[in-house]
């Protein structure tokens, strides 16, 4: 798909050119532009369905994957409890641990008028993330947490924003619509603190 998108771009850009009586080098300008233009596309559709992806409809794989985020958070909250030493981080951490808290708590009600157990457990990616900052210290470990909050956050938007948009679960949706909320403070938070 790429590489029609790519040729269809490049052959107007060239007879664009030609009509224009441009000179080689701004034939190959405008080429190279095209190739760009059309790099950018396909980035922006793989960036999209990659946060689809994130986003499962089923009140199930929902309930799962939000789970799964909010065990992250609180978990990651706890080690910069202990181990962050910026006061900005710490403050961010231990908001972060309370509302995700709260959330989890919010997530099991609004789960279970689907008849939806949740048992979060951390997916391999979250695990990783873990151990990093456990194996991290000093300045590196409030660095290492803020960009790993900064990620997390955003993917943990994408996929509230996704379900709240598409989900098949009305409770559920009411659940991620007001902790979208939450979650994009903690995010501007984060993207706020200058280490």
């Amino acid at each position: 798909m790429r590489t029609a998108t790519l040729t269809t771009v490049a052959a107007f850009a060239l007879a664009a050119a030609a009509c224009n009586n441009n000179t080689g080098n701004d034939v190959s300008t405008d080429v190279n532009l095209a190739e760009d233009a059309a790099a950018n596309d396909v980035l922006g559709a793989n960036q999209m369905g990659s946060a689809a992806a994130a986003a499962p409809t089923d009140a199930a794989g929902f309930a799962n994957a939000a789970a799964s985020t909010d065990l992250y958070e609180i978990e990651s909250a706890r080690l910069a409890a202990d181990k962050a030493r910026n006061s900005e981080v710490k403050s961010l951490a231990q908001h972060i641990r309370t509302d995700h808290e709260k959330s989890t708590s919010e997530l099991k009600s609004a789960a279970s008028t689907a008849n939806i157990t949740v048992d979060p457990k951390l997916d391999a990616e979250k695990q990783g993330m873990l151990e990093q900052l456990r194996a991290a210290s000093g300045a590196e470990f409030d660095r290492l947490y803020l960009e790993q909050q900064k990620t997390a956050h955003q993917k943990a938007l994408a996929l509230l924003q996704g379900y709240s948009s598409g989900g098949d679960n009305e409770a559920l949706k009411v659940f991620a619509t007001k902790t979208a909320a939450a979650i994009k403070g903690h995010l501007d938070h984060a993207n706020s603190i200058r280490l």
